[in-house]
């Protein structure tokens, strides 16, 4: 068993050796005039105690992680191994990875169903993230919130990440983490993996982060008899450490397709959710996406 101790050393020296990529590790993105937002689900793919951003090549350093999108995420993931991969995303051109830390029910690991990620854009120039792109949010009433929903319907979220609200008969459990989309426009990961990335101040980015990217958030969807409470803890803590991770791999300049697509005549907002069960259900068949070289968004 590895102490505390232990992974806390072993992160701060990872954390002193991370570099913010510049020049040589910027990739291109693409900026775009017009933008629309869209959603993507990502049925749930594999549980591991890795992970790529905070601990990259490391195994049994974390805690327990639950994985949704690129099947083949583990303590080695690159930009380069993502875009060569499979996902459990209805998008076969999002290979980009999604993470959160494993829910507890009463002390027990519950398996979740499904992930909703929305790609929030709003009016005017929006640069697509470049490939490889990596961040971590959370652990804030500004970037995770939990909530209940009936199935097929938006979830009504709560206030506090460190209250779990208890859903009703007929709804499930939602945890919901929350990207800014302000970008310093050269890191594709930074020393702490979230001072790159930031929220807008009063709908306007700082000057220090003046490239607007798509707002990102995760929707993780439960089984309908988790129904939440103080039964829920997580493996990174108590309820209120609710934080997720993102690890961006579009195929070509398929991010920057949808960013500009129309969208769908008389709709509005995000795709519908997936429907949970009753019951955990089983990991998404991944869509096969044969090997391909390491691609950008151009």
């Amino acid at each position: 068993m590895i102490s505390r101790k232990a992974r806390l050393s072993a992160a701060s020296a990872l954390s002193a050796v991370v570099i913010a990529s510049t020049a040589a590790g910027m990739a291109h993105a693409a900026t775009i005039q017009r933008s629309h937002g869209f959603a993507v689900d990502c049925q749930y793919s594999h549980t591991a105690s890795v992970d790529p951003i905070v601990m990259p090549g490391m195994t049994g350093m974390s805690h327990q992680h639950e994985f949704f999108g690129n099947s083949s995420t583990d303590e080695n993931s690159t930009g380069d191994t993502l875009l060569a991969a499979s996902t459990t995303c209805n998008d076969p051109n999002d290979l980009s990875s999604y993470w959160v830390p494993s829910l507890l029910w009463n002390g027990t690991r519950v398996q979740p169903v499904a992930m909703h990620v929305n790609y929030k854009a709003g009016p005017g120039q929006v640069t697509a993230f470049p490939a490889g792109f990596k961040a971590v949010t959370g652990r804030t009433d500004t970037t995770a919130a939990w909530g209940c929903a009936i199935p097929g319907t938006p979830p009504v979220m709560g206030t506090s990440v460190g209250t779990v609200p208890t859903c009703s008969a007929g709804q499930h459990l939602v945890a919901r983490i929350i990207f800014g989309s302000c970008w310093d426009g050269t890191s594709l990961d930074s020393a702490n993996h979230a001072s790159h990335l930031v929220a807008a101040v009063s709908g306007a980015c700082p000057s220090d982060h003046a490239v607007v990217v798509p707002q990102v958030s995760l929707d993780v969807n439960y089984p309908a008899y988790v129904t939440g409470g103080s039964a829920v803890t997580l493996s990174s803590g108590a309820a209120s450490t609710l934080h997720g991770d993102i690890f961006e791999a579009w195929v070509g300049d398929s991010l920057s397709a949808r960013l500009t697509a129309p969208a769908p005549t008389g709709t509005q907002g995000p795709t519908p959710r997936p429907r949970p069960s009753g019951a955990p259900v089983p990991s998404g068949t991944p869509q096969p996406h044969g090997p391909r070289p390491a691609a950008t968004v151009s």
